[in-house]
């Protein structure tokens, strides 16, 4: 009871008075995104797991001894119908676990119930998907009991429901992919006939079975409402495929008649959001793949480079139309940009790229270069995979950071090797920013993507790979130095399963052997790089600290030439515990393995086999002292 009565004080804090509205649009300003770059994921609907488990196993649950996959951002939705039908209130419990979790969130919004829902049919075949009365007026004097007027049914919903669920969301986002394309026109350029770039989508050929300037009042009602009551909300484009679409929200107004401006609609629909939402999935919008007149048929580019240069690509296109309206820094406020569903999938339908190697190389690059070009969140589609891999009939069932959920008793989740690369890369990156200056220091040649990314107390992550050149492929190598003014005396290298193994290759000097898989790679401070170093050549260059332990066991090793490698850990009954090794050849260099299993106190084995050699190392596993 305590703890209500202190949520609705703080919400009666949280809410500003009813006559702020707001005197000024996107035009003029966008609040600061706040927040360092989200890791994110969209959520999905897995029965019987409930959402709460859903952001246990996201972002990891220390009450619950939940690991979960480090997603720092999630992507629910709040449709009109759902709450309609259940009472606003249905989610709060949700949204305020995702708070105590420190789970940012990105709301998409809209989807009225039949009640609600315009009965309009702009085109024979289909009503209207938007609410109905939205070109009523937004306020009224209170009549109704609420500074809102209760006529427009859009209006009441957004009301009632940023009310409830305001201090919990950064950003709403109107309407999911309101430019889907039924009629083919979206992509055409703009000398070809019915190209969205010069001609309005028709209402039957997109989404909303709606005129353009619907969205545009969806958006201005958005912008009015949700700014009363919270004026750092940000609010977003629905997640967009479409730059031509862009330039039809951009180019109308929300006039009803024709788009027009007029005193009553006079801005077009720009001054409406302050970020663009925007979906990309490059195995299907023409990123992987270039059509050849000399063959007359399509050369392939179906690797996990060409397929985040396609993101990359895609965030320009939007951005070069929000130029071409002034959206630049000059004229009107730059608006901030984020990627709310993304991915490409694991296992190979038709033509479509697909294997677990390009599925986690492409998530991990396209992570690295979209914060290059101040994309501020991405959400990768989605936290569950809707399929087994066996029955699994088309590529958007199989692009999960966890296996098959549903169906699946709660908290018996299974990573994905792309989940095991999402945790990997939030690890090593979050709470970072991409570092231009110390990038152009690193002298990065053609053939080799990276990074550099420093946390606010000055410590920097390098992210390195090969580039990938060839369809169907993800082989690639490239040996890299960095440059003799950055001074590297070790380094410590991670791989994209390090929040899996826990393994540390340390490195003497400044060169690198890469793959087409990107590592996370950090300069070692002098003393740890020396006091390491000097741990792996002592025994034999074989270790395993420390000895006794408690709660997690070192084993180290050094490499002075390439050669095969096994490593094993047993109990005292001779039973096999862990294996890192299985006689795989390893490169020179220092490895470094983390044993963290909950095993219980007694005597454990290491045995480390190469040259020839078996060496064992005998560990005392203690029970911690309770404080």
């Amino acid at each position: 009871m305590i703890y209500r009565v202190l949520f609705v004080i703080s919400l009666v804090v949280y809410l500003k008075p009813l006559d702020a509205q707001p005197d000024y649009t996107a035009n003029d300003t966008v609040p600061p995104y706040g927040a360092s770059f989200a890791y994110g994921s969209n959520m999905g609907y897995y029965p019987p797991w409930q959402d709460e488990q859903l952001a246990d196993i996201a972002k990891g649950n220390p009450a619950m001894d939940v690991q979960g996959l480090g997603v720092t951002s999630l992507r629910p939705a709040l449709f009109a119908h759902f709450l309609e039908q259940w009472g606003y209130d249905i989610r709060t419990d949700a949204f305020q676990h995702y708070k105590n979790l420190g789970i940012d969130i990105t709301a998409f919004i809209g989807y009225p119930s039949p009640e609600q829902r315009d009965t309009t049919r702009h085109c024979p075949a289909h009503q209207s998907e938007l609410f109905a009365n939205m070109y009523e007026p937004i306020w009224d004097d209170g009549r109704d009991g609420t500074p809102i007027n209760d006529d427009n049914t859009y209006a009441l919903y957004l009301y009632k429901m940023v009310r409830k669920y305001g201090p919990y969301i950064r950003i709403w986002e109107v309407w999911n992919e309101p430019d889907f394309d039924y009629s083919g026109n979206a992509w055409k350029t703009a000398d070809m006939p019915g190209s969205w770039w010069k001609n309005n989508p028709e209402p039957c050929g997109h989404a909303l079975r709606a005129p353009i300037f619907h969205y545009v009042r969806l958006l201005r009602i958005s912008y009015e409402v949700i700014k009363t009551f919270d004026s750092d909300a940000l609010i977003a484009t629905g997640g967009l495929g479409f730059p031509s679409y862009l330039d039809a929200i951009l180019r109308n107004t929300d006039n009803p008649e024709d788009g027009s401006p007029t005193a009553a609609y006079p801005l077009g629909g720009g001054a409406y959001f302050d970020v663009l939402s925007f979906h990309s999935y490059p195995h299907i919008d023409g990123s992987l793949r270039r059509w050849n007149n000399d063959r007359q048929a399509f050369d392939y580019f179906r690797h996990s480079d060409a397929a985040a240069a396609g993101v990359v690509k895609g965030k320009k296109a939007f951005e070069k139309v929000l130029h071409r309206y002034n959206y630049n820094g000059r004229n009107h406020p730059e608006k901030e940009f984020i990627i709310t569903e993304c991915n490409i999938p694991r296992k190979a339908f038709g033509d479509y790229i697909g294997s677990n190697e390009a599925q986690r190389n492409f998530i991990l690059k396209t992570l690295i270069e979209i914060q290059k070009e101040k994309v501020r969140q991405l959400h990768v589609y989605q936290l569950s995979e809707l399929n087994t891999f066996q029955k699994a009939d088309n590529e958007f069932q199989m692009m999960g950071l966890y296996e098959q959920l549903q169906d699946n008793p709660p908290y018996s989740q299974k990573p994905t090797e792309q989940g095991i690369a999402f945790r990997t890369i939030s690890e090593q990156l979050g709470g970072k920013y991409f570092d231009e200056r110390k990038t152009k220091e690193m002298l990065l040649p053609s053939g080799i993507g990276g990074a550099a990314f420093t946390a606010i107390d000055g410590t920097t992550t390098y992210a390195l790979w090969a580039k990938t050149p060839n369809d169907q492929s993800e082989l690639a190598t490239a040996s890299y130095a960095f440059p003799a003014v950055m001074n590297v005396g070790a380094l410590i290298v991670r791989a994209w399963d390090h929040s899996r193994s826990g393994d540390s290759l340390i490195v003497k000097g400044a060169r690198l052997q890469l793959d087409g898989s990107p590592v996370f790679v950090e300069m070692a401070p002098d003393e740890l790089a020396s006091q390491r170093i000097e741990a792996a050549e002592e025994a034999l260059s074989f270790r395993c600290f420390p000895n006794p332990f408690t709660d997690s066991l070192t084993i180290l090793f050094r490499l002075q030439e390439e050669q095969k490698v096994r490593l094993r850990l047993y109990d005292f009954k001779g039973r096999l515990l862990q294996t890192y090794h299985t006689g795989e050849p390893l490169l020179p260099g220092i490895y470094q393995h983390i044993f963290r299993q909950d095993v219980s106190a007694g005597v454990y084995f290491c045995q480390l086999e190469m040259n020839n050699q078996r060496l064992t190392k005998r560990v005392v596993k203690v029970q911690r002292k309770e404080e």
